[in-house]
């Protein structure tokens, strides 16, 4: 059985890694050269887009991926519009006008459910077309890494702020 529970982490998630996805495909990376010859640094490769840059892909793999991604990009532009334009929509409907604000919930649902869809059979298709046996062994290893790399910065952040995380302000 399905529960807010449930459904609300994973349309988080969903809605973020599309999010990522729509970004990758429609924006060229920089140069790996920035001003004054320096390299390109301090960039968040977060998601399946990290694990997939933790993997060391072949330029013929990249192609592949860049290829999915550029096939899926109007679909979801398409959602994205949609959203938008319900978002907007919602944002100037009164809560009083319950056909109309169900109807919006509705669409705001189906848009939800259609991302996550979409991206589920996007990463999919990498997974099971892109990526060789040792990188798809690798990944419970890259995500292992990156949680616990994560979980260290958080630790020293807090050794270092001692007082962000009291309360009484």
């Amino acid at each position: 059985m399905f529960t807010v529970r449930k459904i609300v982490p994973a349309l988080c998630l969903a809605v973020s890694m599309s999010g990522l996805a729509v970004y990758a495909a429609s924006t060229t990376p920089p140069s790996s050269e920035g001003p004054g010859g320096q390299h390109w640094r301090g960039h968040h490769h977060g998601g399946f887009f990290g694990v997939l840059h933790k993997l060391n892909l072949t330029d013929a793999q990249k192609t592949q991926v860049k290829s999915i991604l550029a096939g899926q990009k109007s679909q979801f532009q398409a959602l994205r519009t949609s959203s938008q334009t319900n978002r907007e929509a919602l944002a100037s409907t009164p809560p009083t006008d319950t056909a109309a604000y169900a109807a919006l919930i509705a669409t705001a649902q189906k848009n939800a459910a259609t991302r996550i869809q979409l991206t589920s059979e996007t990463w999919t298709n990498i997974y099971q077309n892109v990526l060789t046996q040792t990188q798809r062994d690798a990944i419970p290893g890259v995500v292992a890494a990156a949680k616990a790399q994560r979980e260290q910065r958080i630790e020293e952040w807090k050794a270092e702020h001692p007082s962000a995380g009291s309360t009484g302000q």
